[in-house]
């Protein structure tokens, strides 16, 4: 297991750079005015001036001060230079030891790095012969302020940290509380940049304490938004404070990293009105600034049209806010930064033509300083979105940066960074030249970006990178793909792939911008690669070289389950997957594996099939679809699932009918001739996994008429075994009635109770808990107080989603969501070792209008650890609904005496409601795929 001192390093994560525009501890005039340090005079009166014409001491401080909080650096590093002079000469060390450390603190603004590193040290060696009093040791803490800070700023992140607990010792010993609060403040700032968001997030809420009453960040994630909300009224109605307010903004800040982004905004608004309490400029403008990056991302993952258009007016009008009303230039641009950048996204394209127009001199004239090399290639990116769209979409005559002046920006950006010392910066601003030079055009412009991407790559690989190296390695295989040479572009993109693989974890600890902007960073990187490698695969079997095909074949299949496992992850914001060396295709020899590839304008299909010798052998189909003609089609079959009209059923079999050409007919011929085939098992890409595959129509059978089907969000398995080793044991739980706190939203369930006490009657001992006794706090002690069940049902309403927030099941106190259940689910120590073998959820759906909702299901099938999920995507009729389940209880009796499967009992179980021989079916009608297609199984089959 790596040690976590490597991972820090890896934990600055992949293009965090780039985005640090959205989430830095800002330049030093906010550091003075926010929660560290002001430039703080300790006796400075002196009884008699030591030359009666020099200016006393104090009234020098006095002036470097307003100088400094008024943006004139250099004249205020002039006269600190004085007040230390006549400090020093008057023999007063201690105030002469504060100079400097303000005028270290006023040459970090001015860049100058190596004078700010001299001035510090020297006020720290000037401290160490001072007698041990409480004003030297507060000034000594506020200079390890000081020194923390140019640490940070140099990229020295470990350094800071261990500073700024040193300030923080030091605090605590003189009972300097609000400075105490300000210092861990700092320290969760540098803990999150350095990946540790669970200890940034306990530092924060250690300083909140009264205010909240949350000390442990895991109990705080289980609070529900209204729940924190309750418990912000105290801080609403108590009298302000600077370290309540940036405490706040910074929590809502980590909340936001970790995806938790209706907490985040709930957290940074009582910070707003703190901040407004104290009629402090820079704190209401950096708040607003946090709160336009929580709305921005709230307003990215939110599908329904009216709530996404508010949450995007409201993020531009605070980064507006923001940059009116910011007295630092740091806050301005940084506001003025994610306010083009966002304006770019929506498309709002004159206004941020204006924008860059009001940026371009102030950017262009930074002084040297790790966060401006990284605020230069921010801009720069911007411009380069900008010249990509439609130009017709631009005012006329505009005066936009050319793409010469762009690079300049950037080679600016380099120098800046290696005068510096900072290798990491100066790699990622070499590798954007190339990346301008890559969409401007011409063959000669791709031999240059190649030729800077591998400056970027060669000046990574002298410190440990993967994050660099998986983008620009990209960008590498992006260049090759273009000049046409297939080899080297797959060798570079798998370069890449290896980087964000070692990356998989601590892709987690990405700022919320990357995490949101997952499909358009990350996972084309990994379709990317597999349409390289089918490429390539076919190209090699048509040129009669099967052999050699097989290689590229199976790395697709590879990538193809690397970024099912890097959705899943992106979608907990955290590691929930891990390798298991048992893949799907290995546990079954009667189980076929589909896994299915929708790249643009093309299906792709691969078929793994066993051998006699426990081998398995891959094929390739591929199929020319017009993506409108695909999605269409995916859309007819869902709208006809969820909302069936009886006389229209065949019609929706065409529909139905073209999903099996695409992908059933081209394999039927492999599939006939090996006849020990019982089971299909899908691994389904895209909007394929809102549509259960039973329901695909050959002209005269469904799918499950023929097979058992199932499907499998990852192959790797956890500890797959047949059902024949099962003793059944069941926890059952629902709702038949609903507390009057939802009734405006879910109806009564009111066949639940029959449901779960019919399985009781095919010999599954159970345990029942309905209506008010089903409480997250009931099954959680039910788990842990008893063994663990083999099967636990809950009949209540859910939701799926690809929002791990709008995913959670109904209980009758609450929500629960996806994180709590699986917490609860695994909440006994039994359940670590012996896994629930059957999660059954019997009144769940998809969300509406989210065409990724399944991924929600397949999160609830990983984060409960139940070896198999049989869940519904759509709800139907509660009275189908218990029918189903007693014939799937029935025939897994049956299954599991005639040595079969989950999968095969399922497939009986939707046969007798698609086939009725059963009176009362025919009586009811079941027989419309509405009824028994939502019943998929996820995860083991058997």
């Amino acid at each position: 297991m790596k040690s976590r001192d490597s991972r820090l390093k890896k934990l600055q994560t992949f293009f965090k750079r780039i985005y640090r525009r959205r989430s830095l501890f800002l330049a030093a005039l906010l550091f003075i005015l926010s929660a560290t340090i002001s430039p703080v005079v300790a006796n400075v009166s002196s009884p008699t001036p030591i030359v009666s014409s020099q200016q006393d001491g104090g009234q020098l401080a006095n002036k470097a001060t307003a100088l400094y909080r008024n943006g004139k650096f250099e004249e205020a590093a002039t006269v600190w230079e004085q007040t230390a002079t006549v400090f020093a000469a008057k023999g007063d060390g201690l105030n002469q030891a504060m100079a400097l450390s303000n005028l270290s603190l006023t040459y970090q603004q001015l860049g100058a790095w190596d004078k700010a590193t001299k001035a510090v040290e020297d006020s720290l060696g000037l401290l160490k012969t001072q007698p041990q009093e409480n004003e030297k040791l507060k000034i000594q803490a506020q200079t390890l302020d000081v020194l923390g800070y140019l640490q940070r700023e140099r990229g020295q992140s470990a350094d800071a940290l261990k500073t700024w607990q040193q300030a923080a010792q030091i605090y605590s010993q003189i009972e300097e509380k609000s400075k105490l609060a300000q210092s861990k403040i700092n320290q969760a700032q540098i803990m999150q940049d350095m990946g540790l968001f669970p200890r940034a997030c306990n530092t924060l809420l250690e300083v909140l304490s009264q205010e909240i009453g949350v000390q442990n960040c895991q109990k705080f994630s289980e609070l529900s938004p209204v729940q924190v909300t309750m418990k912000l009224q105290k801080i609403r109605n108590q009298a302000s404070s600077l370290p309540v307010v940036v405490a706040l903004r910074s929590l809502g800040e980590l909340l936001r990293f970790e995806g938790q982004l209706e907490k985040s905004r709930i957290i940074l608004e009582p910070s707003l009105e703190l901040a407004q309490k104290l009629n402090s400029r820079q704190e209401i403008a950096a708040t607003y600034l946090s709160l336009g990056n929580t709305l921005r991302a709230l307003s990215e993952g939110e599908i329904i049209l009216d709530k996404k258009q508010k949450y995007e007016t409201s993020a531009l009008n605070y980064y507006n806010q923001a940059a009116k009303l910011s007295p630092s230039p740091t806050t301005r641009q940084q506001a003025q930064l994610n306010h083009l950048s966002f304006l770019i996204q929506l498309d709002q394209l004159p206004a941020a033509e204006e924008l860059t127009r009001s940026l371009y001199p102030q950017l262009s004239s930074l002084s040297p300083s790790h966060t401006g090399v990284y605020r230069q290639i921010n801009f720069a990116q911007s411009l380069v979105k900008l010249a990509q769209k439609d130009s017709s979409m631009l005012k006329t005559n505009t005066q936009q940066p050319s793409f010469n002046e762009i690079d300049q920006i950037l080679v600016r950006a380099a120098e800046q960074a290696q005068s510096l010392g900072d290798k990491r910066a100066e790699a990622y601003a070499l590798g954007n030249r190339g990346g301008v030079y890559e969409v401007s055009g011409s063959m000669q412009n791709l031999s240059r970006s190649e030729e800077l991407t591998k400056q970027a790559l060669r000046l990574a690989s002298t410190f440990e990178s993967p994050d660099i190296s998986s983008q620009f390695f990209w960008q590498l295989g992006r260049i090759r793909r273009q000049t046409g040479d297939i080899q080297d572009a797959i060798s570079a993109y798998t370069q890449a792939y290896n980087a964000l693989q070692s990356l998989r974890n601590d892709l987690l600890a990405i700022n919320p911008e990357i995490q949101f902007s997952f499909r358009d960073s990350v996972e084309p990187v990994y379709r990317e690669l597999v349409a390289l490698d089918l490429e390539y695969a076919t190209s090699l079997k048509q040129a009669g070289k099967n052999e050699e095909s097989k290689e590229p074949l199976v790395q697709a299949r590879n990538v193809i389950e690397s970024l099912q496992v890097a959705e899943l992850n992106n979608f907990f914001r955290e590691a929930c997957v891990t390798s298991n060396p048992r893949q799907a295709d290995e546990v079954d020899q009667t189980a076929a594996v589909i896994y299915t590839i929708v790249l643009k304008n093309q299906l792709n299909v691969i078929l793994s099939l066993p051998t006699q010798n426990n081998q398995r052998t891959l094929s390739l189909h591929a199929t020319p679809i017009e993506p409108k003609e695909f999605e269409e089609t995916v859309e007819q079959v869902q709208r006809s699932l969820k909302t069936p009209v009886s006389n229209a059923e065949e019609f929706s079999r065409t529909y139905y009918k073209q999903l099996y050409d695409w992908l059933i007919e081209p394999l039927e011929a492999e599939l006939a001739s090996r006849n020990n085939i019982r089971t299909l098992a899908f691994v389904l890409d895209g909007n394929l996994r809102n549509i259960p595959m039973s329901v695909l129509f050959d002209g005269k059978q469904y799918l499950v008429e023929k097979y058992a089907v199932a499907v499998t969000p990852t192959l790797q398995l956890v500890d797959p075994k047949p059902i024949t080793q099962i003793n059944f044991t069941a926890l059952t739980a629902g709702l038949s009635k609903i507390n009057e706190e939802f009734q405006s939203e879910f109806q009564p369930l009111r066949n639940v109770e029959l449901e779960l006490k019919k399985i009781q009657e095919f010999g599954i001992s159970s345990r029942l808990i309905l209506n008010e006794q089903f409480t997250s706090k009931q099954i959680k002690q039910q788990i842990a107080n008893a063994r663990v069940p083999s099967i636990v049902h809950l009949a209540t309403h859910g939701q799926f989603s690809s929002k791990a927030n709008d995913t959670f099941i109904l209980a009758w106190d609450r929500r629960i969501g996806v994180n709590d259940l699986g917490n609860i689910l695994r909440g006994s120590s039994l359940s670590q070792t012996r896994p629930i073998e059957l999660l059954v959820l019997s009144a769940c759906e998809t969300a509406v209008g989210d065409n990724r909702a399944a991924l929600g299901l397949a999160g609830v099938a990983v984060r409960a650890g139940a070896r198999s999920t049989l869940a519904t995507l759509w709800r139907v009729e509660d009275q189908s609904t218990g029918d189903m389940m007693s014939e799937f209880y029935d025939q897994l009796n049956q299954a599991r005496k005639n040595n079969t499967s989950k999968a095969e009992a399922l497939r009986q179980a939707q046969l007798a409601l698609l086939n009725p021989k059963n009176v009362r079916y025919k009586l009811f009608n079941f027989k419309h795929p509405h009824f028994w297609a939502p019943f998929v199984l996820v995860g083991n089959w058997q």
